[in-house]
């Protein structure tokens, strides 16, 4: 069971997603609280799945799109994004509600590459359809 996030959580979790390989000791400092406090609440974070992974997010491709996917009615679309997710190129699938079913985040080297990953993507069984946008500015 789930217990309820914390002040201190939400805290720690910001910190985290700002950079994911701070120490656990700036962590304490930051947050004015033990180093075995923030190690125990990442641990639970960690053991109750709120913390899915620890990541890297880079800036060095070349291109970065946002790809749009519409499947097939009565589609599991998590099957989807689980063939999806694992792609080279692929950096993040999103499950999405309105005209889109998934949202998928690419990063490649050149267009060539991206649109190997695009034609992919359209190749598989039950996608309707794929709508692209090239990300032009990222903010962190």
């Amino acid at each position: 069971m789930r217990k309820a996030l914390t002040e201190l959580d939400h805290r720690l979790l910001a910190l985290l997603r700002a950079n994911g390989r701070e120490s656990f000791v700036n962590l304490a400092e930051a947050l004015g609280s033990s180093e075995g406090t923030v190690r125990a609440h990442i641990k639970r974070l960690t053991d109750q799945g709120v913390i899915c992974r620890f990541t890297v997010r880079t800036r060095g491709a070349n291109l970065k799109a946002l790809i749009e996917i519409q499947s097939d009615t009565n589609v599991h679309t998590s099957d989807l994004t689980q063939r999806i997710a694992d792609w080279p190129g692929v950096e993040v699938v999103y499950e999405v509600s309105g005209n889109e079913d998934l949202i998928v985040i690419a990063e490649a080297d050149d267009t060539d590459q991206l649109d190997e990953i695009i034609e992919k993507i359209r190749k598989l069984p039950n996608v309707r359809s794929t709508r692209s946008r090239l990300i032009l500015k990222e903010t962190a």
